[in-house]
């Protein structure tokens, strides 16, 4: 995982940065669109509220390719992608990763999308690297060494 995080930390990143340089109004457009339907949907699923519903998680992977979708440099972008689809593994195996108090995450994907929609790139890049090094940084958090069959949400 803390290679991973290395990983799109670095590449992801850069290719926000790269979107925000050379993304036109069709890229801003599915941006605020993509945004939009990740507000709105909803995140806790009553029979397991301790983890995203399919909705949001669908929702959440879209609004972070539309964000980097306006790259040019297909390499990068399928790159980045291909990490980001990795690490959503870890996320839906995890235990919740939005459950705590300083935590927004809705704040932080505004604020990513304000700071793109504003080309201010190195702003998004900033944010995009903080937003996925805490995400990483929870789940290496709860994460065990010897999982306990009879232990499974330890966070």
């Amino acid at each position: 995982m803390a290679d991973l995080t290395t990983a799109r930390v670095e590449i992801e990143s850069l290719v926000l940065k790269l979107s925000v340089l050379d993304g036109d109004m069709r890229w801003e457009a599915d941006a605020l669109a993509a945004h939009h339907l990740l507000e709105r949907a909803q995140f806790r699923d009553p029979a397991d509220p301790s983890h995203p519903t399919d909705e949001w998680s669908t929702a959440h992977a879209a609004f972070h390719n539309a964000l980097l979708a306006g790259c040019s440099n297909r390499r990068l972008r399928d790159i980045a992608q291909a990490l980001r689809q990795e690490a959503e593994l870890y996320l839906q195996w995890s235990v919740s990763f939005s459950n705590e108090p300083d935590r927004h995450s809705a704040g932080e994907h505004r604020a990513l999308l304000d700071a793109a929609l504003a080309r201010k790139a190195d702003l998004a890049q900033e944010l995009l690297r903080d937003h996925i090094a805490h995400t990483a940084q929870l789940l290496i958090s709860c994460a065990v060494d010897e999982p306990n069959s009879a232990e499974v949400d330890l966070c």
